[in-house]
């Protein structure tokens, strides 16, 4: 009686671990582990840990494994049923309806708008004068929700870009730490700590989508604008009838999000990165002065800049954004020798294998020349899912990509950012990976 009331006295205090920080809580053996069973309060989790296995459940038998119920308690509030939180038919169905608002053909004429909006950054930045502070966490997701709003909705933002923000904080706040109900399996209608704030934050959110919404709309009487927001209104089923008014609006909340929260905090980590490593940040340098030599970056410059895009994608190994998957298996499997029964859950934490000593040569070293053209066939791809993998990967992946590479080489070859000295730099694993403390940095100007 004794031995378990002290193993479940563990088990609750490694949940409460957990809850406040999901990254906290994974020992450093499992930084060298391949699969991990894990047993809290009778239940098994299994850990996914290495390429292969990565690759049975995200792709090669992803039909058989379903997003875990806590992940959707955690979204479904802000998303409702938006291709993140929804499965089978109409998840498929909202994939390929969305494919082409991200299409390669588009992104030539959508780093107009990402570098528009840069050069916005910037020339706020220069009548600051030198010297001044900010938290850049938060000016760099007010940048990416402008540009994302533009990109996809054909709609500037302009002070409502706050109360987008605003509310998606408080949401983090109330919805995006795990719950004790959720692991436990208990039914959605039982309350959860949070909900109230919660459903403060989605009330603000939807104020906003309403307003955006209600602008689509009056532009859909004339000429139709070519966007995703067009894509939605204008869609037909077989039947011919519309989509539900209340979908359109969790997808236009879900693509949002997505849109522009990873390459938000993408932006931050390199950026505090680079401060901490002066010889990643002379070579980039050099890289943009020979490119640029001093001009903006086009869309046709990003091929040309490898070693910008090399710093964004060491980042993302780090730092990514996205850094747990959980899934629910629907059937029996088998994941690299381990027999998983229907209804158990895996967990793939991208934190952990972009760490792995097994993948990686010196895995806690940021060193962008990993992913320079001809060093990258030394990657194992499967051990490296900043996106995810299979048919649910980041449906923005290249848009992302190119912006945060195009935004980079904007700010760097710019300004020098400095974090204040002695301020505590935490990465706090919750919906998404973001510093606890914001990263308040000193803004230099370089030329």
């Amino acid at each position: 009686m004794l031995k378990t009331l002290r193993s479940t006295w563990n088990d609750l205090r490694h949940l409460a671990r957990a809850r406040d920080n999901v990254i906290a809580a994974w020992p450093k053996s499992y930084y060298r582990r391949e699969l991990i069973p894990v047993r809290c309060l009778h239940r098994w989790m299994f850990v996914i840990n290495n390429p292969e296995g990565v690759q049975r459940v995200m792709v090669g038998n992803a039909k058989n494994y379903r997003k875990s119920p806590g992940n959707t308690q955690m979204l479904k509030p802000l998303l409702g049923n938006g291709l993140f939180v929804s499965e089978g038919e109409l998840w498929q169905r909202q994939r390929r309806m969305s494919n082409p608002a991200v299409h390669g053909s588009r992104l030539q004429g959508y780093s107009k708008i990402i570098t528009a909006a840069g050069e916005k950054l910037l020339a706020g930045w220069r009548e600051h004068g030198d010297g001044h502070e900010e938290d850049v966490t938060e000016t760099f997701t007010l940048l990416t929700a402008d540009i994302i709003s533009e990109i996809m909705f054909g709609y500037a933002l302009g002070d409502r870009v706050h109360t987008l923000y605003d509310a998606f904080v408080e949401y983090q706040a109330s919805h995006g730490r795990m719950h004790l109900t959720e692991f436990l399996g208990l039914p959605a209608w039982l309350p959860r700590p949070g909900q109230w704030r919660g459903r403060r934050a989605v009330a603000k959110f939807d104020e906003v989508l309403a307003e955006i919404l209600a602008a689509g709309r009056a532009a859909n009487g004339g000429e139709s604008p070519d966007n995703f927001l067009h894509m939605l209104l204008a869609f037909r089923d077989d039947e011919g009838r519309p989509m539900e008014p209340s979908l359109i609006r969790d997808e236009m909340a879900s693509i949002f999000l997505a849109g522009h929260e990873t390459t938000a905090i993408t932006l931050g980590w390199a950026l505090w990165l680079l401060e901490k490593h002066p010889e990643v940040e002379a070579r980039l340098l050099a890289e943009l002065d020979r490119v640029l030599t001093g001009r903006p970056p086009t869309f046709e410059d990003a091929p040309n800049l490898p070693y910008t895009r090399a710093v964004i994608d060491e980042t993302l190994r780090l730092y990514p954004p996205v850094h747990t998957f959980t899934r629910q298996a629907i059937g029996p499997d088998e994941v690299s020798g381990q027999k998983i029964a229907a209804g158990q859950f895996v967990t793939i934490t991208s934190w952990v294998l972009h760490r792995h000593t097994l993948y990686w040569e010196e895995p806690e070293v940021f060193k962008p020349e990993r992913f320079l053209p001809g060093a990258t066939q030394k990657i194992d791809q499967r051990a490296y899912i900043p996106f995810g993998a299979g048919a649910r990967i980041c449906l923005g992946k290249h848009l992302g990509l190119l912006e945060s590479t195009l935004l980079l080489a904007m700010i760097a070859q710019s300004f020098r950012l400095r974090l204040r000295p002695g301020h505590l730099v935490e990465p706090l694993g919750r919906m998404t990976l973001r510093p606890r403390h914001g990263l308040p940095m000193r803004i230099e100007r370089r030329r």
